[in-house]
């Protein structure tokens, strides 16, 4: 039974995004902070029928936004029309599933939960097909506070977590030295995202903290050694100036960060 009547999300990206989210927690993906299903490609590319993806799970999820204020059998139509057309791109997909899910802002819907069973046992499908509408959505997101703080603030339940006291030595304890890592981490991130625009590619900065906190023998940046500051800057500083446009900032004598001296005394290099 829901709780706050979350109203549907009505960008259709941001909902591709609360969706890749939810499923990720629902799922409890045993990747780095949860981030094994995705966004599949970008808008303008052909993505096949599906928005999200999870090779982890063989799970590929479509995504439809409706306008809500319709009748509700002009969105069943539409919704029937979209599964229809959806089943045939699928079979183009070179993603391995065995479920597939479509998602809609759409309420829960009896007609439209037995299209999709009426549909699997037509077409003999190899693959699990089911439909999930607002309420079902709206059931799982207020279970996760992640999900309700991000994408719907105002229903975030009042709570007091516990203060996590940090081990004797951890980068978190130093906060002019944890401040100066994300500083360099963002950097890397964002000069790379330059690079990868022209790919229509997003960085993952996931992957990126999940290799760092390997390299680093680390739960979080938090929890890092501040005997290792020295190292990881050092990291980070190369990762930065093998960028293009760290390289090619380098190139015309022009400096790719501040050092942690200037960083502390507010000097920021553009």
């Amino acid at each position: 039974m829901a709780k706050y009547q979350l109203p549907p999300l009505k960008d259709e990206k941001l909902f591709e995004e609360f969706i890749c989210d939810l499923f990720n927690v629902i799922e409890n993906t045993n990747t780095y902070n949860n981030t094994d299903f995705q966004t599949f490609g970008v808008k303008g590319q052909n993505q096949k029928g599906i928005d999200v993806f999870s090779v982890q799970t063989k799970t590929v999820i479509q995504c439809k936004l409706k306008d809500t204020r319709k009748k509700d059998t002009e969105l069943r139509k539409n919704l029937i029309e979209d599964i229809t057309l959806d089943l045939e791109k699928i079979k183009d997909l070179k993603i391995g599933f065995e479920r597939f899910i479509l998602v809609s802002t759409f309420r829960d819907d009896a007609k439209l939960q037995e299209f999709v069973n009426e549909v699997r046992n037509q077409q003999n499908l190899l693959f699990h097909l089911y439909y999930w509408g607002w309420d079902t959505i709206s059931k799982y997101a207020e279970q996760s506070e992640m999900i309700l703080k991000k994408y719907f603030p105002e229903f975030k339940p009042k709570s007091v977590k516990p203060k996590v006291e940090l081990p004797d030595g951890a980068l978190g304890k130093d906060l002019s030295k944890k401040n100066y890592i994300s500083y360099l981490i963002k950097r890397y991130g964002d000069w790379k995202q330059i690079e990868l625009n022209r790919k229509n590619e997003k960085f993952n900065w996931a992957s990126f903290n999940k290799h760092i906190m390997n390299e680093f023998k680390a739960t979080g940046i938090n929890y890092i050694d501040v005997r290792y500051f020295e190292k990881l800057v050092e990291y980070l500083n190369n990762r930065i100036d093998k960028t293009t446009f760290g390289r090619n900032r380098k190139a015309k004598d022009l400096k790719n960060y501040s050092t942690f001296d200037e960083f502390v005394n507010g000097v920021l290099v553009d």
